[in-house]
């Protein structure tokens, strides 16, 4: 990430990792003797995204047999190859509450429960299609690249070692296939299935695998297709009921996302559209599940409110982007500090957000955010589009701020009206109404260091663009026609629907322009005006209503010229009405281009 900011996400994982490395729970698998000569310390955790991104701690790059998680990958790939009626008939979909490698059929159709017991992964692997041994074997390498984006390869020492000492499922191959259940030869079957269980991966590989289910099938890195959008819904089902075996019914209960575990030490978790985990650590407890890759998965769920049965938002949480020289804010300037905005506003990031903030949308926002914060000096996120704020979205908001102030950034938040309003409010971040006060701060500090040289001089008559190119006599006609005026702080200058009898030039303070709401006790700011803007220039065009109100923002003093002064300056001195028309349309021209300009930006 750019600029040293490290992501929440990273220290958080770290933090995890750290804290449960030191759980010594449980002990390796040693009925395959190659597995039990893994090193109980390995520990990686991974969390691939969607959009391809990888946060990992720990060993996230020791290959490991994949095992058992290889489980949902081949029954994929067979209803890929068999069609969905074709796999129901021989391998059911039900929990069965018993160990992953029991001996049990249906009692009434004799198929194995679900395909994620050892059954039902034998009947699974025997539905893969090809003419030969080879050719199948082949066809599960290439599916399983697809999947984590590299090629896996079979372990020699563990296949044969699983071939060794596999005579528990040697039995249940051959009860599967006097059951008519299995296809094939057994021998070949058990072989194949050996080889898939013998895969090595890492526990990145299977974060991008699992990130590839998230991902609807769609590899989020190699844009491939790993499998078809029906049967991800499918084997995402059978994960959540059976992934855990005599565990899922409290796994769903207490993580809600769903997950394989491998008696080598691995657990995939999804959440789907949104990321995928992979965790490696080889001590497992009584049921065959990694012990650290539980409480990984507990916390990741508990701590992000990750639960799939929670409200999750699937729209991109990023709107639209753009600089301060794009979008300006509504404080009407002088022509020296619009130019100067023109450069400095592209330091100001504005971010428009929608749907609902957490864990994932945030983690999405915060990279966002971070990856390039070169030339950038305030990000602005814009929430009037947010529907709802969670506890884990406002301390990654929190998490956000506390980074950008150590790069050196300001962050602030405009509009964010939702969530626990009293736990936003403690985010070290500026708060403010709505996007248009942001921008206005923003470009206040921008142009602070150049204050002098860009402040509008318009504290005489003379120095009203709208009166440049007065004759001394035209002038002067026109301060004697005037009438100052002084007005306290919101105090209104007029009001909507009152007559436009009089063109006003501020001279001091400052006035806004605006638009009662439909309750007509809120209102919307169309534009504030400083020393040097003038306004009611209606009065000039036609005599009808007022549009807007105009109130004082502080202690302010204009000078207003009245309709009727007007008529004697065009009776007395035509040439100084056509001056003054003439600097009007400049004026109007030069905001009409502004703002077909900013449109034409905020559009693309």
């Amino acid at each position: 990430m750019g600029e040293n900011v490290e992501s929440p996400i990273l220290q958080y994982l770290t933090a995890l990792h750290s804290e449960l490395r030191s759980l010594d729970a449980g002990k390796g698998a040693t009925y395959i003797p190659e597995l039990g000569r893994a090193d109980p310390s390995w520990f990686g955790i991974a969390i691939a995204t969607t959009d391809g991104h990888v946060y990992e701690v720990g060993d996230t790059h020791v290959p490991f047999s994949i095992h058992s998680i290889s489980k949902p990958f081949v029954f994929g790939l067979a209803l890929e190859d068999r069609g969905r009626d074709c796999v129901l008939d021989r391998v059911n979909v039900e929990p069965s509450g018993d160990p992953f490698n029991a001996i049990s059929v249906d009692p009434a159709t004799n198929r194995p429960f679900n395909p994620m017991m050892n059954a039902g992964a034998l009947v699974t692997t025997s539905l893969v299609l090809g003419p030969d041994p080879d050719t199948r074997l082949a066809r599960l390498l290439e599916c399983f690249r697809c999947y984590a984006g590299r090629d896996l390869v079979v372990d020699a020492a563990i296949f044969a070692s699983e071939r060794e000492t596999g005579d528990r499922n040697r039995a249940i191959g051959h009860l599967m296939r006097s059951f008519g259940m299995l296809e094939g030869d057994v021998d070949e079957t058990l072989d194949l299935y050996f080889r898939q269980c013998s895969m090595l991966g890492t526990s990145q590989d299977l974060a991008m695998m699992a990130a590839t289910l998230a991902n609807g099938g769609v590899n989020p890195l190699t844009g491939e297709r790993a499998l078809s959008s029906e049967h991800v819904a499918h084997v995402l089902s059978v994960m959540s009921t059976c992934g855990m075996y005599d565990y899922t019914g409290e796994w769903v209960y207490k993580v809600g996302l769903p997950a394989k575990s491998g008696v080598s030490g691995g657990v995939i978790a999804i959440l789907p559209g949104q990321l995928g985990i992979g965790v490696f650590s080889p001590p497992l407890d009584e049921r065959g599940n990694s012990v650290r890759g539980i409480r990984v998965c507990e916390r990741l769920s508990h701590d992000f409110q990750l639960h799939l049965l929670r409200p999750q938002s699937s729209s991109p949480v990023v709107r639209r982007s753009y600089r301060g020289n794009v979008a300006r804010s509504n404080r009407m300037r002088g022509e020296a500090a619009d130019g100067a905005l023109e450069v400095l506003g592209a330091a100001v990031a504005l971010y428009e957000l929608q749907g609902d903030l957490d864990f994932a949308s945030m983690e999405r926002v915060f990279r966002t955010v971070t990856t390039d914060l070169t030339g950038t000096e305030v990000v602005v996120l814009d929430g009037k589009r947010v529907h709802s704020v969670d506890e884990t979205a406002i301390r990654l908001l929190s998490d956000l701020a506390g980074a950008l102030d150590h790069a050196a950034r300001v962050l602030l938040l405009a509009q964010f009206d939702v969530g626990p309003s009293e736990c936003l409010s403690t985010t070290p971040a500026l708060h403010f109404a709505d996007v248009d006060a942001a921008l206005e701060w923003c470009e206040d500090r921008l142009l602070l260091p150049m204050s002098e040289s860009c402040a509008p001089d318009g504290s005489e008559l003379t120095d009203q663009p709208l009166l440049h190119g007065l004759s001394p006599v035209e002038a002067a006609a026109v301060a004697e026609l005037v009438t100052l005026q002084k007005f306290a702080a919101g105090e209104m200058v007029f009001r909507e629907g009152d007559p436009a009898d009089a063109l006003f030039f501020l001279l001091e303070g400052t006035v806004s322009v605006r638009l009662a709401l439909g309750d007509q006790v809120r209102s919307r700011r169309l534009a504030t005006l400083g020393p040097g803007c003038s306004f009611g220039e209606m009065a000039l065009l036609d005599e009808g209503a007022r549009s807007a109100d105009l109130v004082a923002d502080e202690p302010s003093v204009v000078a207003s010229l009245s309709t009727t002064a007007l008529a004697t300056l065009a009776a007395d001195h035509p040439a100084l009405i056509s001056t003054i028309y003439r600097n009007l349309a400049q004026d109007l021209s030069r905001r009409l281009r502004a703002t077909n300009a900013q449109v034409r930006a905020l559009e693309q």
